[in-house]
Order: structure tokens, then C-alpha cells, then sequence
């Protein structure tokens, strides 16, 4: 019986060590009671960014056991991760309301771009003036779109390209945008808010303005978790193991609690010994009255 409770206890350890292992490791985060927000890193751009834990985040390595997904309307998830590809989208995130979106894009820059913190400034104010030409009274078959302010805004040393921009489509919905641009570590990064026809409100600059600062620009190593196939086989085990860690848990609390104290066992014994003693003296007062 020993030897099967002490099998009994290893297995639950293992099974209680095993899911919290995969919960941290895949990214299923437990904010801390004085943290507001959560780290997210991106190998491909080089980027570590902080993102307010009122917002519900995506990756390109969502799966399909998102309950969020039909907040935003995806039902086909392979199709929203290809979408976030192709588009160099690393993150998208809402809140509850989904009255604006936050996203993080990125791709590697030209060979002849470099860096924006390596720029004197009259090169950065040169190439600020083309960025926004270029941006500005862009007008095709689906949208046109109209800068109505810009400027250069620096955090610590790194300069960033800042733009409002005013889309209408072609069905005459209008979005209003505001976007930071950058290009650090060879690769050009832009972080932008829209809103489906609501302009950006000063609390939604300031959400924006605070993940900016967050950014920290630097070497990421590659994660198998960043794998969106590992991530949805591990998603699979995740979904089937926690109920299963819930039970274990159930069992080895229920466990503990009943095992023993030492004062507890002497005090059963002790019972158990003054027991013994009335059965005998009864046993031997029968004897004696037969």
C-alpha cells in the first residue's frame, strides 16, 4: 500500500510540474499582481514591446482554441495567421469593445536603409520629408488616404517617423490611423492605432505612445514556440492536460490533508491501547460474573 501512495505522489508532482512547465513556456502568461502589462518578443524584427493586459493580443502563432477569435471575426484561423504573414503583422490586439487596433508590423529594410539612430539630422529630417510624400494623397481603385499631421518623435535614442492619416475606402468608410515608424537593427517596424470610423482619441495615443517606449531593440533567439503548428499541437495538449492537473491537484491536497501528524498518530495509538484495555477488563468482569 506504501509503495502505491508514493507512486501515487510522484505521478502528481510530475503531472503538476509538466503543466505548469507548458502554460509558461507557451506563452500563457500569469501577469503579476504590480505588472499592468505583458512582454512580447519577435524573433524575425528584433523586437521586445510591452502591451497593456486590457487588450487581448494575436500572434502569428494564435490557434484555432482562441476563444477571442470571433471578437475580431476570424473563423478560419490558418486564414488569419496567413493574413498576419503576408502582411508582416507580428501582433494585433483589442480591447473588449474592439473600438480601435493596436498592431506591430514589420519586415527587413533595404540594404540602403539604415538605421534610424545612426542618422545625423539633417539625413533623418531629409528622409522624414520623403516618408511623408509618400505617405500622403495616396488615392486608388480601394482607398485613399490624406496625412493630416506629422512630426519626429524620439524615445531615448531612437527617432520615429509619427503620421495621422485619414483613410476612406472605396465603400466610404473611413479609418482614421496614427502610425510610429522606424527602422532599427535593419528591419522597419511600424506600430499604428486605427479606428473604424471614431478618431484616435488622446487615451488611445497615449496607449499607443506607451508600447513604443516600451520597445527595446535587440537580438531575439528563435523560439519553437514562435511555430504556429507547434503551438496548436501544444495548445491540443494544454486544452486536455489542465483538467486532468485540476484533478491531480484535487487529489494531492486532499491527500496532504489527510495524512497524519506524529501528535495525531501517538493520540491513535494511545486510543487504540485504551480500547484494548476496556475490551479486556470487560472481557474479564464477564469471565468473573459467569
Amino acid at each position: 500500500m506504501k509503495h502505491l501512495l508514493r507512486l501515487h505522489k510522484k505521478t502528481t508532482a510530475f503531472m503538476l510540474t509538466f503543466i505548469i512547465s507548458v502554460l509558461s513556456l507557451t506563452g500563457v502568461c500569469f501577469a503579476a499582481a504590480d505588472s499592468d502589462t505583458t512582454a512580447y518578443s519577435f524573433s524575425d524584427i528584433n523586437l521586445k514591446v510591452n502591451i497593456p493586459n486590457e487588450l487581448i493580443c494575436f500572434t502569428q502563432s494564435v490557434t484555432s482554441n482562441n476563444s477571442y477569435l470571433d471578437l475580431i471575426g476570424a473563423d478560419d484561423v490558418e486564414e488569419f495567421r496567413s493574413l498576419m504573414k503576408i502582411n508582416h503583422v507580428y501582433l494585433e490586439a483589442v480591447p473588449e469593445d474592439v473600438a480601435y487596433e493596436l498592431i506591430i508590423s514589420g519586415k527587413k529594410a533595404g540594404s540602403e536603409s539604415d538605421d534610424f539612430s545612426t542618422l545625423s539630422d539633417d539625413k533623418l529630417k531629409n528622409l522624414f520629408n520623403q516618408y511623408v510624400d509618400v505617405s500622403d494623397n495616396i488615392s486608388n481603385n480601394s482607398v485613399t488616404e490624406k496625412v493630416t499631421a506629422s512630426y519626429i518623435e524620439r524615445h531615448g535614442d531612437i527617432p520615429y517617423f509619427v503620421t495621422d492619416v485619414t483613410s476612406v475606402s472605396n465603400n466610404e468608410v473611413t479609418i482614421y490611423v496614427k502610425k510610429y515608424y522606424t527602422v532599427m537593427m535593419g528591419n522597419s517596424v511600424t506600430f499604428f492605432i486605427q479606428s473604424n470610423g471614431q478618431q484616435i482619441t488622446d487615451e488611445m495615443s497615449d496607449i499607443l505612445k506607451n508600447v513604443v517606449a516600451s520597445a527595446q531593440y535587440m537580438t531575439v533567439k528563435k523560439s519553437i514556440f514562435e511555430n504556429e503548428f507547434f503551438s496548436e499541437i501544444l495548445a491540443t495538449i494544454i486544452t486536455l492536460a489542465v483538467p486532468i492537473a485540476i484533478l491531480a491537484l484535487f487529489v494531492y491536497i486532499t491527500t496532504k490533508r489527510k495524512k497524519k501528524t506524529p501528535e495525531q498518530i501517538a493520540a491513535e495509538e494511545e486510543r487504540l491501547r485504551a480500547e484494548y484495555a476496556r475490551r479486556e477488563q470487560e472481557a474479564k468482569e464477564s469471565e468473573n460474573n459467569g
